[in-house]
C-alpha cells in the first residue's frame, strides 16, 4: 500500500442516481462504471487514478449509492455505541436487500479508503425537499472524514444561480462541522476551469504530511489542463487564419456594367453564386474541422453534426434591401435585392461618402447571400474575401462554439451541437469582442497583406489566449488564477 504521502485517495458518494459515475466519466476523461437512470447501478466500488505526478497518485473511487431505506437504518446507528462498526459487520444479502448492500458498500469505502469525502448532491431540488442528505452526511460524520460537497444537476451554467444554490446547501450543512466546502461541479455541464478545486480544498483538509502531495497533484491537474488550453488556442489561430486569408478571384468583367445588368434585369449573378458557395463550403469545413479539434482535446466522443454547417449559414446568411443611396443613384429602389460584396469602383462615377465602395446586387434567391459577406481585395487581380464585420461575426461564432466544448462534460454521453448557449455567454462575448475592436481590425488587415501572414498566427494566438482567458475568468472569477501562470 502506498504511503500516506505518495497517494490521496478521495471517495466519491451520493444517494443513488444522483450522478457520481457521470461525474467520474467527465473527470477522468473516459467512460467508466455504467451510466443509466435508475436506482443501484453501481453496485461495487470502482477505483481509478484520477491524476499522477512524480510518483504521486491522486485515486478516485466510485462508489454504490446511498439506498432509499437509510431512514430506517439511520435510527438503528443513532442507538448504537458504534453506529458505523456496527454496519460493517451486518450482513445484508446483495440480491435480496440490494439497497442495504449499496449503503453498507458505501460506508465500508468511506471508512476504509478515503482521505477526503466527496459528497454529491441533487442541486435541482431544494435542500428541505432531501430529507435523506442531512441523514447520509450524518453517518459520514460519525466516520471522521472531511467532506468536499459539490452540486450536481445544476442545468444550464448560471453563476449567480450557482452561488445562490451554494449558499442555501451552506446553510443547510451549517450543523455539520465535517462539511469543509460547498461548490458546484456538475457532471453534465461544468466548465473545465472549475475542477482543480476538488484537489485545491482536498489539500486544506489531509494531514499534514499529505498536504505536499495534495500540491503537486493540483499543480499538475492545472498543467495539463492550461496544456490543452494552449493546444486549443493553437487550432482556434488555425482556423482563424484560413478565414482571415481565404479568397476567390472575381470574373474578368467590368463590374459597371455586370451592376447595371443586375438592377436593369434582375438578374441573378452566378459567378458570384459560385463563389460565395465555394467560400461557405471552405468556411463550413474549416469550422467543422476547428470544432471537432476542440471535441478531441476536450476528453469527449463523437464530433460536430453535418447540421452545424446549416448552423453558420443561418448565423452569417443575413438578407437585407439595397442601401438607399445606391438605391438613388442608379435609378430607384430594387426590392429583393441584398448586400453581400464590397467592390472598389473606380469607373462609372459610383463613388460614395468619398470612398470608393459600395455594395454589388445579387438576386434575391441566392441562399447565401450576406449583410457583410466578401471584400474586394487588389492583390495584382480582382480577389474577394471575407469582411471585417464579416470576420469578426466569426470569431463571435467560434467563441461561443468553444464555450459550448468547454463545459459539456463526458457524463452527458457523445457530444452533441449546442442547440442554444446561456444568454450571459453572448453577452460577455460581445463585451470581450467590442473592447478588440481595434484589435481585431488590425487582424484583418494583416490577413489581406501577404506581407503581415509570417506573423498573422502568433498575433492570432495572442488573441485568442487573451481573449479567451478573461471570458472564462468572467465567467468563473475563481479560475483567473490558473491563465497568470501562463
Amino acid at each position: 500500500m502506498p504511503s500516506p504521502d505518495r497517494e490521496i485517495v478521495l471517495s466519491l458518494i451520493s444517494h443513488t442516481n444522483v450522478g457520481k459515475t457521470a461525474l467520474a466519466r467527465t473527470l477522468l476523461r473516459r467512460d467508466v462504471g455504467e451510466v443509466a437512470d435508475s436506482a443501484h447501478v453501481t453496485v461495487v466500488p470502482e477505483a481509478h487514478t484520477l491524476i499522477k505526478a512524480d510518483g504521486i497518485t491522486a485515486k478516485l473511487w466510485d462508489t454504490p449509492g446511498f439506498g432509499s431505506n437509510l431512514a430506517k437504518l439511520a435510527k438503528r446507528l443513532r442507538t448504537s455505541k458504534n453506529p458505523v462498526g456496527w454496519i460493517l459487520h451486518q450482513v445484508w444479502d446483495r440480491t435480496r436487500d440490494k439497497s442495504l448492500w449499496c449503503s453498507q458498500e458505501a460506508i465500508r469505502n468511506v471508512q476504509t479508503e478515503a482521505d477526503v469525502v466527496l459528497y454529491l448532491v441533487d442541486a435541482s431540488q431544494p435542500p428541505e425537499t432531501l430529507r435523506f442528505v442531512g441523514l447520509e452526511v450524518e453517518i459520514i460524520e460519525w466516520i471522521g472524514k472531511p467532506v468536499l460537497v459539490f452540486l450536481n444537476q445544476t442545468g444550464q451554467p448560471d453563476s449567480e444561480r450557482d452561488r445562490a444554490n451554494e449558499e442555501a446547501w451552506r446553510q443547510h450543512f451549517k450543523n455539520f462541522e465535517i462539511v469543509k466546502h460547498v461548490g458546484t461541479l456538475d457532471a453534465f455541464t461544468r466548465c473545465w476551469t472549475q475542477e482543480h478545486l476538488i484537489l485545491e480544498k482536498t489539500e486544506d483538509f489531509v494531514s499534514e504530511d499529505q498536504k505536499p502531495a495534495a500540491r503537486k497533484l493540483t499543480d499538475a491537474w492545472i498543467e495539463r489542463n492550461m496544456g490543452i488550453f494552449g493546444e486549443t488556442v493553437t487550432s482556434m489561430a488555425k482556423w482563424a487564419k484560413i478565414a482571415l486569408t481565404d479568397s476567390e478571384p472575381l470574373p474578368q468583367k467590368d463590374l459597371t456594367e455586370k451592376l447595371r445588368e443586375l438592377v436593369l434585369r434582375s438578374e441573378r449573378n452566378r459567378d458570384l453564386d459560385e463563389i460565395q458557395e465555394a467560400m461557405y463550403g471552405r468556411l463550413a469545413e474549416n469550422t467543422a474541422t476547428a470544432v471537432n479539434e476542440l471535441i478531441s482535446l476536450h476528453g469527449l466522443d463523437g464530433q460536430t453534426a453535418s447540421t452545424l454547417a446549416e448552423t453558420s449559414l443561418e448565423e452569417f446568411a443575413v438578407k437585407r434591401d439595397i442601401e438607399e443611396p445606391l438605391a438613388a443613384t442608379i435609378g430607384g429602389a430594387v426590392s429583393g435585392l441584398v448586400g453581400g460584396l464590397s467592390a472598389d469602383l473606380f469607373s462609372g462615377g459610383m463613388t460614395f461618402g468619398g470612398g470608393a465602395v459600395i455594395g454589388m446586387l445579387l438576386g434575391g434567391a441566392t441562399t447565401f447571400a450576406l449583410t457583410r459577406g466578401y471584400n474586394l481585395a487588389r492583390s495584382g487581380q480582382n480577389q474577394v474575401r471575407w469582411t471585417e464585420a464579416h470576420f469578426v461575426t466569426q470569431v463571435k461564432f467560434i467563441i461561443m462554439l468553444y464555450l459550448a466544448v468547454a463545459h459539456y462534460g463526458r457524463g452527458r454521453g457523445a457530444w452533441q451541437d449546442p442547440i442554444n448557449n446561456p444568454a450571459h455567454w453572448e453577452t460577455i462575448v460581445d463585451t470581450e469582442i467590442e473592447l478588440n475592436a481595434k484589435r481585431l481590425n488590425e487582424l484583418w488587415k494583416r490577413g489581406e497583406s501577404a506581407s503581415g501572414s509570417a506573423t498573422l498566427n502568433q498575433h492570432l494566438k495572442k488573441f485568442f489566449q487573451q481573449s479567451l482567458s478573461n471570458i472564462l475568468g468572467q465567467l468563473y472569477p475563481d479560475s483567473q488564477s490558473l491563465f497568470k501562470r501562463r
